[in-house]
C-alpha cells in the first residue's frame, strides 16, 4: 500500500515539474506567462503518467547488463536500450492521450502536423527524441536524486500529503472536465453546421448552371430552410465562441482552457469563417443561376 502511495506521489510531483518546465518553455517566445496545464492547478498529468511508465517499465532495463564484446572490449548497450524503450513507450502514452481526449471532447489539444515525421499530428520525431533523452536523464540523474529525498518521508507523511493533493486534484479535474465539455459543445455545433452548409454549397457551386429548374428549386428551398433554421444556431455558435474567447478573472462563464490551447481556438475560428464563406458561395451560385436562366 505504501509503495502505491509513493508512486502516486511521484505522479503528482512529476506532473507539477512537467507543467513548470513546459510552461516556462512556451512562455519564452511570446514573452508572457503561458499556463500549459490541462487543469487550473500546476499539473500536466501526461508528464506524471510518463514518469510512472518510465519507473515501472523502463527502470528494470537500467539494471540489466546489456554489454557485448566488440574488438575485445565490452561495450554496454544499456543506455541506448533505455533511450529507445523510453522513446517508444512515451510516444505510445502521448498518442493514446491525444486520441482519447479528442474522442471525449472533440478537440485536438496539441497538433504536430507541421512537424517532421509526425503521425496524425499526435506525435513527431523531434518530440520522440526529447522523450528518449528525457527517459535517460530521468532514470540516471533526476529520479535517483528525487528519490533520495522522497525516501525520507515517513509512510504517515506520504498518506497525509497524498490525501490533501488528491482532494484538491478531484475538484480541479472536475472543473477541467466541465470546461472541456463546454469546448466540445461548441465543436459539435460547428461540425454539424459546417457539414450541412458545405454539402449544400458543394452541390450548388459545382452544378448550379447545369441544374434543372425543379432541382434548383429544391436546393433553393433547402437553402432557405437552412438559412432560417440556422440563423439562430449560427448566432448562438458565434456567441458561444466569443464567450469562450473572453479571458479574465471575473465572471462565472470564463473558459481559460480555450485560451490555454490556441490551436483549438484557431480551429473553431476557421470553422466559423468557413461557414460564412460557404454561405456566400451559395448566394453567389443562386445569383449566377438566376442570371443564366
Amino acid at each position: 500500500m505504501e509503495t502505491v502511495a509513493r508512486y502516486a506521489l511521484y505522479f503528482f510531483f512529476y506532473s507539477a515539474a512537467g507543467w513548470f518546465f513546459e510552461s516556462c518553455y512556451c512562455s519564452v517566445k511570446p514573452k508572457k506567462w503561458i499556463n500549459r496545464g490541462f487543469l487550473t492547478g500546476p499539473l500536466c498529468p501526461i508528464y506524471g503518467t510518463g514518469a510512472l511508465v518510465f519507473l515501472v517499465c523502463v527502470e528494470p532495463l537500467r539494471h540489466l547488463d546489456l554489454s557485448v564484446p566488440v574488438f575485445g572490449k565490452e561495450i554496454s548497450f544499456t543506455i541506448p536500450v533505455v533511450f529507445f524503450a523510453g522513446l517508444v513507450l512515451a510516444d505510445i502514452v502521448e498518442f493514446t492521450v491525444s486520441l482519447v481526449m479528442e474522442k471525449l471532447f472533440h478537440a485536438r489539444w496539441w497538433d504536430y502536423s507541421d512537424r517532421f515525421l509526425n503521425i496524425q499530428g499526435r506525435i513527431c520525431f523531434k518530440h520522440s527524441l526529447y522523450w528518449g533523452a528525457s527517459s535517460v536523464l530521468f532514470l540516471y540523474v533526476l529520479h535517483p536524486f528525487i528519490d533520495k529525498y522522497f525516501s525520507l518521508l515517513s509512510a504517515q507523511a506520504v498518506y497525509y500529503l497524498l490525501g490533501i493533493i488528491l482532494f484538491i486534484f478531484v475538484f480541479d479535474l472536475a472543473d477541467a472536465v466541465i470546461k472541456a465539455l463546454d469546448v466540445r459543445k461548441l465543436m459539435d455545433k460547428l461540425d454539424v453546421m459546417t457539414g450541412s452548409v458545405s454539402a449544400l454549397a458543394g452541390t450548388l457551386v459545382e452544378n448550379a448552371v447545369a441544374l434543372s429548374f425543379d432541382e434548383f428549386a429544391f436546393l433553393f428551398e433547402k437553402f432557405a430552410n437552412l438559412k432560417a433554421d440556422g440563423a439562430k444556431q449560427f448566432a448562438d455558435i458565434k456567441a458561444h465562441f466569443e464567450r469562450l474567447s473572453r479571458y479574465g478573472f471575473k465572471g462565472k462563464k470564463k473558459n481559460t482552457m480555450f485560451m490555454k490551447f490556441p490551436r483549438i481556438k484557431e480551429y473553431a475560428n476557421q470553422q466559423i469563417e468557413n461557414i460564412e464563406t460557404q454561405a456566400e458561395k451559395i448566394k453567389d451560385s443562386i445569383s449566377k443561376y438566376a442570371s443564366k436562366k
